[in-house]
């Protein structure tokens, strides 16, 4: 294959993969549907949104981790959470009926990649087949926080 190709194959590649590197997609829907609560830095705000800077990486260990990440943009999470020491009880909205699997996996991807340091070389990133067996249970909101629970999220 000529190099011209190959470069144009990359370049495809890299605009609608949900991979962390680059992940411009990420960014832009991080910044128009996320940084309202958890703002630009990722850091949360008090009372409201709590921080997402260095907290997620246990999730990527398991299966169920990596749906409960996905699950959060998909139902939506209601109820108490406690988490680095705050307590917040609100709602997390759904993203389910506006953005595809790709675009939440691209989501997940962006706050890995940027505010929790994972690189695609040390652990494999949320993939859109991760998002759409998340999907296929109809999960609810409430159902989101019960796993949480049940992962024994990081405090």
């Amino acid at each position: 294959m000529r190099p011209v190709a190959w470069l144009l194959l990359w370049a495809l590649g890299a605009s609608i993969s949900p991979a962390i590197g680059g992940n411009d997609i990420g960014q832009k829907l991080f910044k128009e549907r996320c940084v309202l609560c958890h703002q630009e830095d990722a850091h949360g705000a008090a009372g409201v949104a709590p921080s997402l800077v260095g907290t997620l990486v246990p999730y990527l260990a398991s299966a169920e981790g990596k749906r409960y990440l996905a699950q959060i943009l998909i139902s939506g999470m209601i109820g108490p959470i406690d988490t680095e020491g705050h307590r917040f009880n609100g709602m997390m909205p759904s993203f389910r009926a506006d953005l595809s699997d790709t675009e939440i996996a691209a989501v997940i991807n962006y706050v890995l990649g940027t505010f929790n340091g994972v690189s695609e070389d040390a652990t494999t990133p949320v993939a859109p087949e991760d998002v759409a067996a998340a999907s296929a249970s109809n999960p609810i909101a409430t159902s989101t926080r019960a796993l949480r629970q049940a992962l024994k999220a990081p405090p």
